[in-house]
């Protein structure tokens, strides 16, 4: 929440925290061209006169502004080619619920596209400006983001038939390789490990779960023209480690592996600055400085590229070792 001050002349020190509020845009969007519909929120801040600055937060009215015009002018090197009108839903009727917290979190007012929002390749650079007019004060605000491209994959698996085998050994070797992709300043990597759980009273109901390994996140890339190869070479006894602290042990719940995903989140380089600059402080200066690209507001417009292998096959012999394996003979892993 923004506070305004305002400072007397001469010799009156006064300080009025009750000044004319200045109209304060917080703008966050991450277009994303592997998605079916993009995203941008919109809020407001400033200080209220005639209340506390919680209490304020919380009233719907106060946080969203009445009429917008909200847009994205597609350009490809350049050159002017569409522009995009974005449409207001309630992400709560679409099931986007915003969490709880000091703002109210309820409508949950977002602006939507549905258009086929353009990745980067090698010799065409698309880039989107987002531009977002106050109908009211006919306040303008603008923020421009390179669009990432696409990355490859080159293990652990071949993409025409993704499958899983990790071995608990603890010399051995889980590779996880591929090629970034043009306009990419970061990666993320998450393996997704689903199982399905049943009580052994009662065998015929059963519920999936899942966990999220971690394999890297916020790895820099190579330079951004893309293309440039990366390999992380992890020991693979530690995927089984992990699960061992990572799922939660019921004497009485058995579980039978599913499949696994593969992630691979590539995020433009205003996301990759905004990031570095809000990590949590080690020093003794706390302060942070405020970092933002959107034009006379606050927040963040960039672009996220998703290389996604959701259901991927395990194979028998990693089967075999999450059933066998004493790393995590506790968690009660059957064969399916």
């Amino acid at each position: 929440m923004a506070v305004l001050l305002s400072f007397g002349t001469g010799c009156d020190n006064t300080l009025d925290v009750t000044a004319d509020w200045k109209e304060i845009p917080v703008i966050y969007g991450l277009l994303n061209p592997s998605a079916s519909a993009n995203f941008i929120r919109i809020n407001r801040a400033y200080l209220n006169e005639s209340g506390d600055a919680v209490q304020f937060a919380q009233e719907p009215d106060s946080i969203y502004f009445k009429d917008l015009t909200v847009q994205l002018i597609e350009y490809r090197n350049n050159q002017e080619l569409n522009t995009i009108n974005l449409e207001l839903v309630n992400g709560d009727s679409l099931g986007l619920a915003k969490d709880t917290g000091v703002f109210a979190n309820s409508p949950n007012y977002l602006y939507r596209t549905n258009y086929d929002i353009k990745s980067t390749d090698f010799s065409q650079l698309y880039r989107y400006e987002l531009v977002v007019i106050n109908n009211e004060s006919g306040n303008v605000y603008r923020a421009n983001a390179n669009m990432v491209g696409n990355a490859e994959l080159l293990a652990p698996f071949r993409v025409t038939k993704p499958h899983f085998s990790i071995e608990d050994d603890t010399n051995r070797f889980f590779y996880m390789i591929y090629r970034e992709g043009p306009q990419a300043k970061m990666y993320d990597c998450v393996i997704r490990f689903r199982y399905l759980e049943y009580d052994t009273t009662d065998p015929s109901i059963t519920w999936m779960d899942s966990v999220d390994w971690t394999i890297f996140s916020n790895r820099e890339t190579i330079r951004l023209t893309g293309y440039q190869e990366q390999q992380t070479a992890i020991k693979s006894y530690l995927f089984y480690q992990f699960l061992a602290s990572a799922i939660e042990e019921k004497p009485n719940i058995e579980r039978k592996p599913f499949d696994m995903g593969l992630y691979l989140y590539g995020g433009g380089e205003d996301l990759y600055t905004y990031i570095e600059v809000n990590k949590p402080s080690i020093g003794i200066v706390q302060k942070k400085p405020e970092y933002t690209n959107i034009e006379n507001g606050l927040g963040i417009f960039s672009s996220l590229n998703i290389l996604a292998y959701p259901h991927a096959t395990i194979d028998d012999p990693m089967i075999t070792q999450l059933v066998s394996s004493p790393r995590i003979d506790h968690l009660n892993f059957v064969r399916p």
